[in-house]
């Protein structure tokens, strides 16, 4: 049986967790990243170790006379698993409504449609995905020549250099355009979404690059 996005979500939140510091994660710390109460998540946590997708441990600091053992949690291969088949379906589907906004030349799509999401939806590979298609939808006004000026100015070979390349020469044309107000807020924006491009695993900025390739063929 699927996994609920809730059950998602926290798999998603113990992996990064775990990856950041390579070690074991107490329930608390889960609860404090999502915002909830730390029973929530040690009730969630316990449900998917019966699952099979975590696992628990005692810990016991360095003095073992003081003190009771800490319960920790770390993530099964199984978990893995499942949040990479998750993030990749989840991908496809923004990346789909993306590619057919720019096709459509929608200019309706609003910085403010993904800047007002809640924050623990708001994930970075989400958040520059709909950056660069707001300025995409942008620089659609500018004259022909400086559209093929664009694209030939970021093929280059790189991780994340192609975005950056791109975000920053949109600026550049577009501080010495008029810009219009939904510019203004995408550019507002500009330093998220250069912290969040190093916050992206390898995988995601090739994925990021190849939506930006994929883009630029329909504009």
């Amino acid at each position: 049986m699927p996994l609920t996005k809730r059950k998602v979500d926290f798999l998603e939140t113990l992996i990064k967790l775990y990856d950041k510091d390579k070690a074991p994660v107490h329930y608390a710390d889960v609860a404090s990243f999502m915002g909830i109460s730390k029973w929530t998540a040690y009730d969630m946590l316990t449900e998917l170790e019966e699952l099979g997708y975590v696992k628990r441990q005692y810990f016991i600091g360095e003095d073992k006379s003081i003190g009771r053992s800490i319960l920790v949690y770390m993530p099964n291969e199984s978990a893995y698993d499942v949040v990479n088949k998750s993030s990749i379906h989840e991908w496809n589907s923004v990346k789909e409504v993306l590619l057919n906004v720019i096709k459509k030349n929608d200019d309706s799509i609003s910085v403010d449609d993904f800047m007002n999401e809640k924050k623990a939806a708001l994930k970075p590979l989400k958040f520059c995905a709909y950056a660069l298609t707001t300025l995409l939808l942008q620089i659609k006004t500018l004259d022909v020549t400086v559209i093929e000026n664009i694209k030939n100015s970021i093929n280059i070979n790189g991780s994340e250099a192609p975005v950056i390349l791109f975000v920053g020469i949109v600026i550049g044309f577009y501080i010495d355009y008029h810009l219009s107000s939904e510019s203004r807020k995408v550019f507002e924006k500009v330093n998220i979404f250069h912290k969040y491009i190093k916050e992206l695993s390898a995988n995601d900025k090739t994925l990021l690059n190849n939506f930006l390739k994929e883009s630029l063929l329909y504009i």
